[in-house]
């Protein structure tokens, strides 16, 4: 009875629950609905909780990988292995603004004293060079000196002194373009700015070849696409002329020696030797598409370097040899630092001069020296004078050739050895006569320059080796080049000179690939977003790569017997006028030579994207671009104009504070 009353009783309970149920269902349908899908998602939950773990583990991942990292966010080198560091060598830096302090270090110092900066007046100091090497630039300048100087000037007079003066200023020109050149790192210049300027150029070509079917008119299709952008000296002959005497003059602060420029008619001379004698054909050399075809065979050949067939030759000061002095006769003009010595006036200006300069204890080393040659010459000495002479040389030594002394003077190594084992009294008597007078030389000439009073000024100073004859047209005008662009001087110029600088949006060797992938190659859409979605991972590699790979090629470059080549060619494109230059079969020859080099030169998976065909006509407007004379020195211009702000960044504030004078007026 009890047991049925309890199963009655559950029933009731069961029936009643399912009516409330029912009854909850009808009054509040969606809180039932959303009680079963809790339900549900709990027992999922516990069944599938690993699964839905690393689903939203993937989409946190993504979320915070997209909101760190940007379009600008790149990973580092991945090529553990390649490090590209640039080489800097311990080369004293020139013209520094003022005397440093041999105390304190400062540039402008008021406590101490100013020292002697003996590279200003010999940066050849401290540079050496295989001896081939400087024989062959050697043989270029002294070509310039037959060429351009002795025809007029043996015609005067057979005094080589003015020659031995512009021997000495030829090195030291030479001497600070190689000194300024160890200082920037090649490379990274190449690849940041230099190639930045060739893609413009390439876009131009682009645009150009879009206008022109015919090869025949890419050139003329493509200056007229620059516009007012031309560079001002491809407008004509004459315009690249007259850039070259601008830049040179504008360059004279920084590669002649101190003070020359006050020398109106050196510098007049000079300016035209360079201007119009020396960089003109360099520069035809440079632009001539068979030159550009030989650079680039050597540029993308990828078979092991031509090796030397003889054995390197010994390191020699750097065009010692070339500035020898000729000139056997005393010249009228030039004081000898006894005849100083025995003036008081000449000695008093003398030392006012080199303490401007910060070279008193030059010439304070010179009187000593002579004072202990006359001490040490004598027939007969005795113990005491002899200890006295040790005494006297340790003295020496420690004043003039130890680092620490602020009265430090430069000695060649060999003089400063024979110091220190004390063979003064045997062997160097000889040897400080002849050489206590180098360092000097240069003071002594700018000090009888500065005693001069200035010339004036003509009212036209035009020295002209170029002048505007029919027998020197034939110098500045040629087949090749013709007129440059030919544009009149009344048309249109745009006076911001940087535009390849400015408005452009890649950056860096990843960049560059991509740019001429999508603008001469056309690589397809998929493969640019490709491409643009790795930018993150590879960028930084490619380039560290690029700058590494560049660094062992200039390194081939310059190895002697290759650099003795490339100055070999360069002196017959400037002086080998009247021998036959090279026939059209071989320069023909060398063009399709650098056309299969450059089809060879695409990886296989690149032509399997774009395709043979593509790969062919892409390749081929490259390569047409590079066989149009004008348009390769409208490239070589705007390189030049890199390349000259990067060696001589002193150049970039005169043109700021010109800019802002210019604006103020």
């Amino acid at each position: 009875m009890g047991s049925w009353v309890r199963t009655i009783g559950e029933r009731l309970k069961q029936r009643l629950r399912l009516d409330v149920g029912r009854e909850i269902c009808r009054q509040y349908p969606l809180f039932c609905f959303l009680l079963l899908c809790l339900s549900a998602a709990s027992l999922l939950l516990n069944r599938y909780l690993h699964v839905l773990m690393i689903f939203w583990s993937f989409v946190a991942g993504v979320v915070t990988f997209y909101c760190s990292l940007g379009p600008d966010s790149l990973l580092p080198n991945i090529f553990f292995t390649i490090k590209y560091k640039p080489k800097q060598l311990g080369l004293q830096e020139l013209f520094p603004q003022g005397h440093s302090c041999a105390v304190c270090g400062k540039v402008k110092c008021k406590r101490h004293r100013p020292s002697l900066l003996l590279e200003n007046y010999q940066p050849w100091l401290d540079l050496k060079v295989s001896s081939k090497v400087d024989a062959s630039l050697s043989e270029v300048l002294e070509l310039v000196l037959e060429n351009f100087v002795y025809p007029w000037y043996r015609d005067v007079t057979d005094d080589e002194s003015f020659v031995d003066e512009l021997r000495i200023t030829l090195r030291f020109f030479a001497s600070v373009l190689v000194r300024r050149i160890h200082k920037v790192d090649i490379p990274s210049i190449i690849t940041k700015k230099l190639l930045k300027a060739a893609m413009k150029h390439i876009e131009v070509i682009v645009k150009a070849r879009q206008k022109v079917k015919n090869t025949e008119y890419l050139q003329q299709a493509a200056l007229e696409e620059y516009g007012p952008d031309l560079h001002v000296a491809l407008r004509s002959r004459r315009d690249e002329l007259q850039y070259l005497r601008k830049l040179t003059e504008l360059l004279f602060p920084y590669i002649l020696p101190p003070k020359a420029t006050d020398c109106r008619s050196l510098t007049l001379l000079i300016r035209e030797i360079l201007s119009g004698s020396v960089f003109l054909p360099s520069l035809d050399f440079l632009a001539d598409p068979d030159t550009v075809n030989h650079l680039l065979i050597i540029f993308i050949d990828d078979s092991p370097p031509e090796k030397a067939t003889e054995p390197a030759s010994p390191l020699v000061p750097f065009l010692q040899k070339f500035a020898e002095p000729r000139n056997k006769k005393p010249s009228v003009l030039k004081l000898e630092l006894k005849q100083i010595r025995e003036q008081q006036d000449l000695l008093f200006r003398f030392m006012n001069f080199l303490k401007q300069e910060g070279a008193v204890h030059v010439l304070q080393f010179c009187l000593t020296v002579e004072e202990f040659n006359d001490r040490i010459l004598r027939p007969e000495l005795s113990n005491d004078e002899m200890l006295s002479l040790h005494e006297e040389l340790q003295k020496i030594y420690k004043t003039y050739c130890l680092d620490e002394s602020i009265d430090k003077i430069r000695f060649d190594p060999f003089i400063v050895e024979e110091i220190q084992r004390r063979k003064i009294i045997k062997s160097v008597p000889g040897k400080l006569m002849k050489e206590k007078g180098q360092h000097l030389e240069p003071f002594i000439m700018s000090f009888i320059n500065s005693c001069e009073s200035p010339k004036p000024k003509p009212s036209r100073p035009e020295l002209t080796i170029l002048s505007p004859t029919s027998e020197n047209n034939k110098k500045l005008f040629n087949d090749l080049f013709k007129n440059n662009a030919n544009r009149a001087e009344n048309t249109e110029r745009k006076q911001n000179q940087n535009y390849f600088m400015e408005v452009m949006t890649v950056d860096g060797v990843y960049d560059y690939l991509m740019y001429v992938g999508r603008v001469v190659f056309q690589v397809p859409d998929w493969l640019h977003h490709l491409l643009m979605g790795t930018r993150i991972l590879f960028k930084n590699t490619l380039e560290m790569y690029t700058d590494y790979y560049l660094q062992c090629k200039l390194e081939q470059l310059f190895q002697e017997h290759r650099l003795v080549s490339l100055i070999t060619l360069l002196r017959d494109a400037i002086f080998c006028e009247n021998t036959e230059p090279r026939s059209l079969q071989d320069k023909q020859k060398g063009a399709k030579q650098t056309f299969e080099e450059m089809m060879n030169y695409i990886p296989d998976l690149i032509v399997k994207c774009i395709g043979e065909e593509t790969k062919y006509e892409s390749i081929r407007l490259l390569f047409d671009g590079l066989q149009q004379p004008v348009l390769n020195k409208q490239l070589t211009y705007v390189l030049l104009d890199i390349v000259i702000q990067e060696l001589f960044p002193e150049l970039n504030k005169v043109q700021k504070e010109a800019t802002s004078t210019a604006s103020w007026m």
